[in-house]
């Protein structure tokens, strides 16, 4: 019989995390941690990363790894925050791997969408979940399982069962 103690604990639960973000490999920098990330690209729209820490893989797709993350984007005035546990992003910030309490909100449009895993393309404005799904946009809201968005909305399919509820205004015209 082996006896655990709080170190063997503490390394069981770190590989466990490793697991987790898709197993940070060895040849990785270091941790970062309190990070803030600021980048505009080439149609002016600026993003605004803010996590508890960051590890940066070597390898050839430079993934970037972040814990407890919110990130802000800035589309013309419309402003987007995407909040999750865990955020893996490569092909130079393009494309992403979000997991854990996964939320994005665009308060000017009355949007918020919550789930547990969310993979995507930023320049596309497209992204996928086979997760369960709330989404609240103006007066309407869906449950579903798994969502397929292209160009950032202007194509959304259900995978699976999803419930539609509408509320009616109190406007009388």
């Amino acid at each position: 019989n082996s006896i655990l103690n709080d170190n063997s604990i503490l390394n069981y639960n770190e590989t466990l995390k490793n697991v987790l973000i898709n197993e940070i490999p060895e040849n990785n920098s270091e941790k970062i941690l309190g990070v803030k990330i600021r980048q505009q690209n080439k149609n002016g729209e600026t993003f605004l990363i803010v996590a508890e820490s960051l590890v940066e893989s070597e390898s050839v797709d430079k993934k970037v790894i972040l814990e407890n993350s919110l990130t802000t984007i800035n589309q013309r005035g419309v402003l987007t925050t995407i909040s999750a546990g865990y955020a893996i992003l490569s092909n130079n910030y393009d494309n992403f791997d979000f997991s854990d309490k996964v939320k994005i909100t665009k308060k000017l449009r009355k949007f918020v969408l919550k789930t547990n895993s969310l993979t995507g393309n930023f320049k596309k404005g497209d992204y996928y979940t086979d997760e369960h799904v709330d989404i609240i946009s103006g007066n309407t809201t869906i449950k579903g399982q798994g969502l397929d968005v292209k160009q950032n909305g202007q194509y959304i399919k259900s995978k699976g069962k999803a419930v539609l509820n509408m509320l009616l205004s109190d406007k009388k015209w």
